[in-house]
C-alpha cells in the first residue's frame, strides 16, 4: 500500500472512531452471547471479508475521483485555451464565468470581470443596442447573433461576433434558483470586417470607374463629333480672314466667329476631361506659380464675405500635365467652396505640399486605379462652409448632381475626370456644419523635361508646301475645307472619303504622294486600321493622324510604328502648316 493510501486509511479510521464515539457505540460485554471458537473464527472471517470489500470500494471511489479530477482539468484547459472568448452570463447580463481568452481579448483579469455587467466591456455606442436585445437573446439564443465593438487598452479595440447557447448550470457551480444561464461565444472578426470594408470600397470604386467609363465614352464621342463641326467653322473663318484685306469691315465678324469656335473647342476639352482623355498640352507645372497667377481671378470669383487664404509650400517638385486643365481644377474647387459658404462669412484655404504615395495612403482616394507608388504633389482646398453628409458625398461626382449645399455638380465631375486623365487621385473629407476639404494628388515629375511647343505656336515663318497630300476624312465639309487650306499653301490634294478609298488611291499613286493626312474615326475601316494597311504597302509612308481626341490618348496606340505627326481638331490654317512643316522638311517619317 502506498504512503498516500496509508494516510487515507488512517484518516478514514480516525473519522470512523469519532463517529462511533458520537453515537455511543460501546459494546456491553454482559449482553454478548457465548461464542464457540468456531463461531469466533467465522465472525472474524466475515469482518475481514467486509473490510476487503470496503477497501475495494474505496479504491474504486478513489479511481473515479481521480478520473473526474483529470476530466475537470482537461475541460478547464479546453475552456480557457479556446481560440475564442467564452463567458457565462445570468439573466441580467452579469458575468458568471469567463475564460482566459476573453480576459486577454479585453486586457483585463478574471477578478475584474466576474460579477461585472458584460455590457461594460463594450464600446459605449453598442451598449444600448446590446441591452435592448439581451432579454430576447437570453430567452432564445438559437439562430441569433450580435456584433459589437470592444475597446482594448489604448488601441482601437476589436469587432466581435456574439453567439449564445443555454446552460442548465455553470462550470462547477450548482444552478441558482433553477434559472438557466447563457454560454456566450465571442469571436474576434476585426480582420473579416476590415476585409469586408475593403471589398465594399473596391466595389464602390469599380462602380465609379464603370460609370466614368460609360459616361466618358458618351462625352468623348460627342466631343469628337462636335470637333469635326468646329474644324469646319474655325477652318473656314481662318481661310476667310486670309483672303480679306487688313482694313476690311468683315474682319471683326470673322474674328468673333474664330474666337467663339475656340471657346466651343474649350468646352470640348472639358467634355474630354470628364472622360479622362483630355490631356492636350503636357508640360511641367509648378503649383505655386500657377496658383499665384490665378489669385486675382480667384478673389473675383468668390463671395465678398469669403476670405481666401494661401498656404503654398515652396520648392515643390513639378507635376506634368495640361496647365489649362489644372487651372480648371483650382477654379472649380474654389467656386464650389464659395458656394458652400453661401451668404455666410467664412474662409477658403488653398494649400500645397508633397507626400509619399504609399498604397495605404492612396487606398481611401477616389480613382485608386493601381496608382504608382512614389512622391505626389497635392493641392488642398478647404472651406468652413456647411459640409456634407455621407450620402451627399457619395453623389457629388455624378454629372449634373447638385444641391444648394454642394454647388456645381458638373464642375466636380470635370475635376474628377481631369484628375483621372492625369493618373492622379482625389480625397474628400466633410462633416455637416464643419466644412469640406478636397485634396487632389498628382504624381511628381521625376525630372524636368523640355516643354514641347503647343500646336500652332511654333515660330511663324513664310513657308509654302510642295507635293501631293492625300486627305482622308469621312466628313465632306472637312475634306472641302482642308483641300482649300492645302491648295492655298502650295500643295496638290487628293481626297478620300474612307479608308478603303484611301488605300486604293495610295496603291496607284504612292510615288507622287508626299504625305497622308488621315482622320482617326471613320466607318468601315478606321484611321488606325488604314494606317497599318498603308505601312504594309509602304513602310516609309508619312502619315499625320487627325482627331478630335487628344494626342496623349492616340499616340500610344501607334507605339513601334511612329506617326509623322498629330493634328488636333479643330485646327486653323497656321496649325495645319506647322504640323506638316516638320515631316515635309526632312523630319522623321
Amino acid at each position: 500500500m502506498t504512503q498516500d493510501s496509508q494516510s487515507g486509511a488512517k484518516f478514514l479510521r480516525e473519522k470512523a472512531e469519532a463517529s462511533a464515539a458520537r453515537h455511543h457505540w460501546k459494546p456491553e460485554l454482559a449482553d454478548l452471547p457465548e461464542l464457540s471458537n468456531e463461531q469466533v473464527h467465522q465472525l472474524v472471517h466475515e469482518l475481514q471479508v467486509h473490510q476487503i470489500e470496503l477497501e475495494m470500494q474505496n479504491e474504486e471511489l478513489r479511481r473515479v475521483m481521480t478520473d473526474l479530477e483529470e476530466s475537470h482539468k482537461h475541460f478547464s484547459l479546453l475552456f480557457h485555451r479556446a481560440p475564442i472568448g467564452y463567458l457565462v452570463l445570468d439573466q441580467v447580463g452579469l458575468i458568471y464565468e469567463v475564460n482566459d481568452t476573453f480576459c486577454r481579448m479585453v486586457s483585463r483579469n478574471r477578478d475584474q470581470l466576474v460579477g461585472a455587467p458584460f455590457a461594460e466591456c463594450m464600446a459605449s455606442a453598442d451598449r444600448g443596442v446590446f441591452l435592448a436585445r439581451y432579454r430576447a437573446f437570453f430567452k432564445n439564443p438559437e439562430g441569433k447573433h450580435l456584433e459589437a465593438l470592444f475597446p482594448r487598452g489604448r488601441d482601437s479595440g476589436f469587432h466581435a461576433h456574439l453567439e449564445g447557447a443555454m446552460l442548465g448550470h455553470s462550470l462547477g457551480h450548482p444552478p441558482v434558483n433553477d434559472i438557466p444561464l447563457l454560454l456566450l461565444a465571442v469571436t474576434d472578426i476585426t480582420e473579416r470586417k476590415s476585409a469586408e470594408n475593403k471589398r465594399l470600397q473596391l466595389e464602390r470604386q469599380m462602380q465609379e470607374t464603370q460609370k466614368l467609363e460609360s459616361l466618358g465614352v458618351l462625352a468623348g464621342g460627342i466631343a469628337h463629333d462636335f470637333n469635326n463641326l468646329l474644324t469646319v467653322i474655325l477652318g473656314n473663318a481662318s481661310l476667310a480672314l486670309d483672303e480679306l484685306p487688313p482694313n476690311s469691315d468683315a474682319r471683326d465678324s470673322l474674328e468673333a466667329i474664330e474666337h467663339t469656335a475656340l471657346r466651343a473647342a474649350e468646352l470640348c476639352r472639358q467634355m474630354l476631361a470628364y472622360s479622362g482623355k483630355g490631356r492636350f498640352v503636357i508640360e511641367p507645372i509648378q503649383f505655386g506659380t500657377l496658383i499665384g497667377e490665378m489669385v486675382s481671378l480667384l478673389k473675383a470669383s468668390i463671395s465678398k464675405k469669403a476670405i481666401l487664404n494661401l498656404n503654398l509650400r515652396e520648392s515643390l517638385p513639378a507635376l506634368r500635365g495640361d496647365p489649362s486643365q489644372i487651372r480648371q481644377i483650382v477654379m472649380n474647387l474654389v467656386i464650389n467652396a464659395s458656394e458652400a459658404l453661401g451668404e455666410h462669412a467664412g474662409a477658403i484655404t488653398l494649400s500645397t505640399g508633397l507626400m509619399d504615395g504609399s498604397p495605404e495612403r492612396l487606398a481611401a482616394a477616389y480613382l485608386d486605379e493601381q496608382l504608382a507608388e512614389g512622391p505626389y504633389v497635392w493641392l488642398e482646398v478647404a472651406d468652413t462652409g456647411c459640409g456634407m453628409d455621407p450620402e451627399t458625398q457619395r453623389r457629388i461626382f455624378e454629372p449634373f448632381f447638385t444641391t444648394k449645399f454642394t454647388g456645381r455638380g458638373l464642375g466636380l465631375s470635370a475635376v474628377l475626370g481631369i484628375v483621372r486623365g492625369h493618373q492622379g487621385a482625389l480625397k474628400v473629407h466633410s462633416e455637416p456644419g464643419k466644412g469640406t476639404t478636397f485634396k487632389v494628388l498628382f504624381p511628381a515629375a521625376p525630372q524636368d523635361k523640355p516643354t514641347l511647343p503647343r500646336q500652332g505656336e511654333t515660330q511663324s515663318v513664310a513657308w509654302k508646301g510642295a507635293g501631293t497630300i492625300l486627305l482622308v476624312d469621312d466628313e465632306e465639309s472637312v475634306r472641302t475645307m482642308g483641300n482649300r487650306m492645302l491648295e492655298r499653301n502650295g500643295f496638290r490634294v487628293l481626297t478620300a472619303a474612307d479608308g478603303r478609298e484611301a488605300l486604293e488611291i495610295y496603291r496607284v499613286r504612292r510615288d507622287e504622294i508626299a504625305l497622308v493626312l488621315l482622320d482617326l474615326t471613320m466607318p468601315d475601316l478606321d484611321g488606325e486600321e488604314t494606317f497599318h494597311e498603308l505601312r504594309r504597302i509602304d513602310p516609309n509612308v508619312r502619315v499625320v493622324m487627325s482627331s478630335g481626341y487628344t494626342e496623349s490618348e492616340i499616340i500610344p496606340r501607334f507605339a513601334g510604328q511612329p506617326l509623322a505627326g498629330f493634328l488636333q481638331k479643330p485646327y486653323s490654317t497656321a496649325a495645319l502648316m506647322d504640323c506638316l512643316r516638320v515631316p515635309l522638311s526632312g523630319g522623321e517619317s
